[in-house]
């Protein structure tokens, strides 16, 4: 039910399809951080992984990034730049976090993963509202870097562009946070922005986009901005829908060939089942036919019958048990147990049972 889903989502989301691999590092032009975005040169950077989305980036700045592919369903993409004194890191986007299903039947308990060999690498939780997830996010993102973060009044939002719009009954929250941290190289600001969506009612959840800032106080508008060219600037590549496209066809038929494969396993398991119930049967009804035998033997030796067969009618009837060796009769009803013949109109019956 998920696998389709997000199938359905890479193909209209191509913000939540993201992939693999990482970027180089634009040629330095100068050291010195400008004081607007607008005074800064940007060059037009292209994923190097799949060749899955452009996006302008400073030049002369450290960049990383790319399309981080974790199956045929499940691509995540990120861009990371940071200026080379390290006093302004930007990240848009994160491969660390992942889809997640809600907790049921087929998915299991919070907590879990839920992975897919080739096909998505999923996180089973509750939906959590983007304010305390970007919380969560912020602590954890920067714990090496911040002594301590002390929450702050933000009234930063980035714009999301037409292509990042969620889908027509989604259920969609975001939130935008901010906190003073302290480091061993002074103060800095830290922001984070976060959009949570819940998808319909088939229990996947994103968090898409998932952007973080750490600057120093006189660099973090200048940081914003930058953030908010970067986002503008992003677009998918029509030769990666179409890449994309193919790669879910490719999931999609594994996942047949893989159901049609379970169905042949089950159809022979039942059988070697149903053959094993019928050879079971089949003993217990042996055993009970034996022993119905067996009883009736003993029956008749306890009330001293013994059966025979006349020879010249071939009727079976049963006789009392006697000490002699042979049984004859007249054909008039008359049975004589002796080991000779008893006389004329006697002929010797035969002896089938005890």
């Amino acid at each position: 039910m998920h696998v389709n889903r997000i199938a359905i989502l890479c193909a209209a989301f191509p913000l939540a399809c993201a992939g693999c691999n990482a970027a180089g590092n634009p040629a330095v032009s100068s050291a010195t951080q400008p004081k607007t975005a607008d005074n800064i040169s940007w060059v037009t950077y292209t994923d190097s992984a799949e060749g899955a989305f452009s996006m302008e980036v400073p030049v002369g700045w450290q960049v990383d990034g790319g399309m981080y592919r974790f199956g045929y369903f499940d691509v995540r993409w990120m861009m990371d730049i940071r200026s080379l004194d390290g006093k302004l890191i930007i990240r848009i986007g994160d491969p660390n976090v992942p889809p997640y299903v809600l907790p049921g039947p087929h998915s299991g308990p919070a907590g879990r993963p839920a992975i897919k060999p080739q096909m998505y690498q999923m996180m089973v939780d509750n939906y959590r509202e983007a304010k305390p997830y970007a919380e969560t996010y912020a602590k954890h993102r920067f714990a090496n870097v911040c002594s301590f973060l002390t929450p702050r009044d933000t009234e930063w939002t980035p714009a999301m562009p037409p292509a990042w719009q969620n889908e027509a009954g989604a259920r969609a929250t975001e939130a935008s946070i901010a906190y003073d941290c302290a480091t061993s190289d002074g103060p800095r600001i830290v922001n984070v922005y976060a959009r949570n969506t819940l998808h319909g009612n088939d229990g996947l959840w994103q968090v898409d986009p998932i952007i973080s800032i750490i600057a120093t106080p006189d660099g973090v508008h200048l940081a914003q901005a930058m953030t908010q060219r970067m986002i503008n600037s992003w677009q998918v590549t029509p030769q990666w829908k179409q890449y994309q496209q193919q790669m879910t066809k490719m999931g999609l038929a594994q996942i047949r060939t893989q159901f049609t494969q379970f169905l042949q396993q089950m159809q022979v398991y039942h059988q070697q089942r149903q053959a094993a119930m019928n050879q079971q049967v089949a003993h217990y009804e042996s055993q009970q036919h034996a022993q119905a035998q067996q009883a009736s033997g003993w029956g008749e030796i306890l009330t001293g019958l013994t059966d025979v067969v006349d020879p010249n009618t071939g009727t079976k009837f049963q006789v009392f048990s006697g000490p002699k060796a042979n049984y004859y009769t007249n054909g008039l009803g008359v049975t004589v147990n002796s080991n000779l013949n008893p006389g004329s109109g006697f002929h010797q019956v035969t002896v089938t049972g005890p």
